[in-house]
């Protein structure tokens, strides 16, 4: 396709960019929609007119303009509508001769540019309410991400706490165990050895006793020796005339 024909065929629908709906803006270039002219010279769709009082005898329907708020009479936007009403939309109207059609064009040309800057508008806002929501979702990532970790260490720290924690039970149990058994073999070796030092008491004592009386019968013997000495050596004899031998 040569550029001069690939020119023509976006012609047609380039000078038909301004046709849109006032109160929608939908535009007449999408044809998903069926288009109107009023006799208010307002542009709408089928969506936003209603007609208000069926067809006229002239088979030209009555609408309401939600702008004007009339009951007006309208055409839809058709090639085989009158070349009065065609001449309008001339691509050119400036070679038409028609004033009114150049006032009618300008006029829903600013009004089809306001709209289009404020879309822009609004996308810019929404451009940088984007960016703000981007930076804002990264921080709170970076924040979830930080406090992921935070948690796994304090999940870490309260595994280690728990097992320092149950070691320290175990430790005090071996502990108390250990007391007890030395308590235990401490009270069974006392017991055994008061049993064997009563034992040895119970021994002791009758031999003792033994030792005693053989002690005891010694030294009567030996009294009595020593006291028949006595008598035979300091022992005076008396006769019965009372005198006595040196």
């Amino acid at each position: 396709m040569s550029r001069s024909e690939a020119g023509q065929a976006v012609e047609p629908n380039a000078y038909k960019l301004w046709i849109h709906c006032n109160r929608c803006y939908a535009q007449f270039t999408d044809k998903q929609h069926t288009f109107f002219l009023l006799a208010c010279h307002h542009v709408f769709c089928e969506r936003c007119v209603k007609v208000s009082a069926g067809r006229t005898p002239s088979d030209a329907p009555v609408f309401e303009c939600p702008t004007c708020r009339r009951s007006v009479r309208g055409r839809q936007l058709i090639n085989s509508m009158p070349n009065h009403f065609k001449q309008l939309f001339h691509p050119e109207p400036f070679t038409v001769g028609n004033d009114f059609a150049v006032t009618f064009q300008r006029c829903n040309h600013r009004h089809f540019d306001k709209y289009k800057e404020r879309k822009e508008m609004e996308m810019e806002k929404l451009c940088k309410d984007i960016e703000v929501a981007k930076s804002v979702c990264q921080k709170r990532f970076l924040e979830a991400q930080m406090l992921r970790v935070e948690r796994k260490k304090l999940m870490q720290r309260s595994r280690y706490i728990k097992a320092e924690e149950i070691n320290r039970k175990a430790e005090m149990h071996r502990m108390t165990q250990t007391i007890r058994n030395r308590s235990l073999t401490s009270q069974n070796s006392s017991s055994a050895q008061s049993s064997v030092r009563g034992r040895s008491r119970g021994r002791g004592g009758t031999t003792h006793s033994s030792l005693s009386r053989r002690r005891s019968r010694d030294s009567r013997e030996s009294d009595r020796s020593s006291s028949a000495k006595r008598n035979q050596i300091t022992s005076f004899i008396h006769p019965p005339n009372h005198s006595f031998d040196l």
